[in-house]
Parts: C-alpha cells; structure tokens; sequence
C-alpha cells in the first residue's frame, strides 16, 4: 500500500470509492432514498472540479492497494476562514472493502504531515453528529471535539456535525 497524490486520471475510480464509502457510512444516518440516488456519474464531475483546481487544496492524497484506489483524504486551510490559521481534513473515506485495515489512520497521517508541511499547528474536520463509527476511529487518532456544532446542508440533506480539533506538532528535531 502507498500514498500518493491523486490525478485527474483517477477521478472516475475516486467517484466509485466515494458512493459506495458514502452509502455503507450513512446508512441509518440518512435517508435510504438519498444514498441509493448518488451517482457516480456525478461525483464523477465532483472529483473533475476538485482534482482540476490544485490551489484550492493543499493536498489530494489516496491510498493504492495492488494498483487499486482503496481510500482518499482532502486537506487544506480551514474552509470557512478567509485567512486560515489552522488546517482541515474536508474529507476522509475508505473503500468499504478496507476498512479497519490501516487504510484511514495511513491517510490521516499523510494528510497532518501535509497540513504540518504547509505550517499549519492544528486541524480541525467536521464529523456527522450520528457516526459513531467516524467519531471513534478519530478520537483514538487524538482529535478531540471542542463542542462546535453545525448544520450542513449537503445536496439537499440537512444534517448536524460536530467539529473535532487536534494539534500538529513539529517533529523533534536532532542538534
């Protein structure tokens, strides 16, 4: 398994992982109706926009299995702040096929490393309030909620989400 930058080349396979990821992580937390209509022709044109305008991220990284893409993580300067002081992970998610495999603690390493490169000293990501699952696997990367709460509207879905925070640490360095 490696990280690597992702491409424009890779936004159909990206689009597939993304649906299936979303629809098996929602299930029960939205409506059925809704994950079964995404549409990875539509992702498809997502990950065009995303994967086309570089400046607008610091890093689209994924994660390849035997040439196969079985994750992916999106990172930068806090979204909703014009001058970002801290970074965010906008988006973390594993192929369904992967999970609990190392998959996401090895992009959500890559990810900090990235964030950490660009000077940033703490992230922030926002979690949908009902996934437990999410929640579990980030406290034990080390992030902690800091009670923020927000309502997001996602194509036509309104959910809460809760904002974690985590501190990036320079490495020690040797003298």
């Amino acid at each position: 398994m490696h990280v690597r930058t992702a491409h424009l080349h890779d936004a159909d396979a990206l689009a597939d992982l993304h649906v299936r990821a979303w629809r098996r992580a929602y299930r029960g937390l939205m409506p059925d109706a809704f994950l079964n209509g995404l549409s990875v022709t539509g992702r498809i044109g997502l990950w065009h926009e995303v994967l086309g305008d570089p400046p607008r991220r610091s890093a689209q990284l994924l994660l390849e299995d035997a040439g196969r893409i079985v994750g992916f993580v999106l990172v930068g300067g806090e979204e909703l702040e014009a001058d970002a002081v801290r970074g965010e992970v906008y988006a973390l998610y594993v192929d369904p096929d992967h999970w609990r495999r190392g998959v996401g603690s090895a992009l959500l390493a890559a990810g900090c490393d990235r964030l950490r490169a660009a000077g940033f000293g703490a992230a922030v990501l926002w979690v949908h309030e009902g996934n437990e699952r999410a929640r579990a696997f980030y406290r034990a990367a080390g992030w902690d909620t800091d009670g923020t709460l927000r309502r997001q509207e996602a194509l036509g879905i309104d959910t809460l989400e809760v904002r974690y925070r985590r501190e990036l640490p320079r490495a020690a360095t040797s003298t």
